[in-house]
């Protein structure tokens, strides 16, 4: 009778510690889901991409914005000249 009790007791134990990691399991995966519902990742994603096209077009622009200042600084020396 011990026997079977310790036996028993054994096997609740073993069926604590299947459940206390399957537990933890879900958890875990509770809280990723958790983290991809509230969408940080393609926010974060979308905000790189928009800045990355933002300086694109600044730096395309700036160097129009060179050009046209160059260009000044040439048709004030024609003026000057003639």
């Amino acid at each position: 009778m011990v026997t079977n009790l310790e036996n028993n007791y054994e096997l609740s134990q073993i069926n604590y510690t299947k459940e206390e990691r399957k537990n933890r399991r879900t958890t875990e995966r509770i809280k990723t889901l958790e983290n991809d519902l509230t969408l940080e990742k393609p926010l974060k994603d979308i905000k790189e991409i928009l800045w990355t096209n933002i300086i694109d077009s600044i730096n395309d622009i700036w160097s129009s914005i060179q050009i046209i200042f160059e260009q000044t600084e040439l048709v004030k020396l024609a003026i000057v000249a003639i």
